[in-house]
């Protein structure tokens, strides 16, 4: 067990970077049917999202432009990746240092990558803190 996972607050943070995510999600797709999964270990955040696609994203599929939608994600990542890291950061109270985005068409999933600046650390009579702290 990681130092991160035995501090109390880990199914709390998970579960906030996930809603964090769906939110990001359905205010810049405007949709609200996306689902998310966070994990965490050590310095990395992983987030996967399922039902990313939106009605017209699904079209475009139907008539073959699978490189168009994945195209229009690559941009839409690019655009807002100020928003998902500064999302994580407000909610790990770490900086992060990478963000990697990876999408896929059939099924419709993503998988939103944060690299974190710092382990947590044990302390010796507690549970876990940043740090950075």
């Amino acid at each position: 067990m990681t130092a991160i996972e035995a501090s109390p607050q880990w199914p709390q943070l998970t579960v906030a970077i996930s809603a964090a995510m769906v939110e990001l999600y359905a205010a810049f797709y405007d949709h609200d049917r996306t689902t998310a999964t966070t994990y965490i270990n050590d310095k990395i955040v992983v987030c996967v999202l399922e039902n990313i696609l939106t009605a017209s994203e699904d079209l475009l599929l139907a008539d073959g432009a699978r490189g168009e939608v994945i195209d229009g994600r690559v941009a839409f990542q690019t655009k807002t990746e100020d928003e998902f890291t500064a999302a994580i950061e407000r909610l790990t109270h770490r900086r992060v240092v990478a963000f990697l985005s990876a999408n896929q068409t059939t099924p419709g999933v993503a998988c939103e990558l944060f690299f974190l600046d710092a382990a947590p650390v044990a302390t010796p009579n507690g549970p876990a803190r940043d740090a950075t702290e």
